[in-house]
């Protein structure tokens, strides 16, 4: 049975105030389009998470639609640091957020914990470090020091996570929700495994045939995922390996209109509230900056060196 929806039902029926969400796009296929859902309709007091946290969560934090957030960090790139997060952090703008701060190893091993059914699961490179002198919202529960079973010697360990949904947008799925994907992949299979369920949003559906050719790019099961969004450009401003590139004027506009609280609240009128889905978005970045700009994204086509699976 089809799981093809559109982003306003996935969001609507999969994303629920309070929830813990891990968001993918770990550097690349940021799914941008349903950030932009979730914030349309008003969903709050979520606890987001992901390594390496860009714009996007710096988004839905200045909408008001974080409650808590388990980073690693959050940096807007090439265009320095996260307006929104920032006016949250000091200035309680729109509210003040709670952050459970870990290395950029060990909170992708708390989710591979989370995607593998373990309780928990030791790690190395938190040990010693300062991020073990504070702790947030998770209280004693942010690490244990247990003696090795084998050697008896110190050792750190960290909870699994286990997000109430995943939201992740690859290459390519079928209607089923296998979905394939491609390029820099860091935190995004074990979060989404990790999960309850999935939203996958896509550039493009395929066959179950087409998905059973290239199996090795299968990051998440059909069985996981409650919802496939068909969604071109769906990363956009962030890119998509083989789709389309990164958009560095629209990321310098994002900048600079989030260095106030009134220039991202019309960024948001204009973006966000102004269209009603992707496709909309999509026009209004035609009419706004022409058609040769938004072409100029679109990734040319070419064949990886072939493989053969024969026996």
């Amino acid at each position: 049975m089809s799981k093809v929806v559109s982003m306003k039902k996935a969001i609507e029926e999969n994303v629920k105030d309070g929830d813990l969400v891990f968001i993918g796009g770990y550097i690349c296929r940021t799914p941008f389009s349903a950030i932009h859902e979730i914030i349309r309709q008003g969903k709050k007091d979520l606890t987001i998470v992901r390594s390496n946290a860009a714009d996007d969560f710096d988004m839905l934090i200045g909408a008001g639609a974080v409650k808590r957030f388990i980073s690693t960090f959050l940096s807007l790139g090439f265009y320095g640091l996260g307006r929104c997060y920032r006016r949250s952090m000091e200035n309680g703008i729109p509210h003040k957020i709670e952050i459970e701060e870990y290395t950029n190893l060990s909170l992708p091993m708390m989710l591979m914990a989370g995607s593998m059914g373990m309780p928990f699961v030791p790690v190395r490179d938190l040990a010693g470090s300062d991020l073990m002198k504070v702790k947030s919202f998770m209280g004693e529960d942010k690490y244990k020091i247990i003696d090795s079973p084998f050697d008896g010697s110190k050792t750190v360990v960290v909870p699994a996570l286990r997000p109430d949904v995943a939201i992740v947008h690859v290459q390519q799925a079928d209607e089923l929700g296998n979905a394939q994907m491609w390029g820099i992949g860091g935190d995004c299979k074990v979060g989404a495994n990790a999960a309850k369920k999935v939203i996958v949003s896509c550039e493009r559906i395929v066959s179950r045939e087409t998905v059973g050719k290239d199996p090795s790019r299968t990051m998440l099961p059909d069985f996981k995922t409650a919802a496939v969004v068909e969604e071109p450009f769906g990363s956009h401003p962030g890119y998509t390996p083989g789709f389309h590139d990164v958009d560095f004027t629209f990321g310098n506009l994002y900048k600079k209109a989030s260095e106030t609280e009134e220039g991202f609240h019309k960024f948001l009128d204009e973006w966000v509230y102004g269209v009603k889905d992707r496709k909309q978005y999509i026009q209004h970045y035609i009419e706004k900056f022409g058609y040769a700009a938004f072409d100029k994204l679109t990734a040319e086509f070419d064949y990886g060196y072939p493989v053969s699976y024969a026996y």
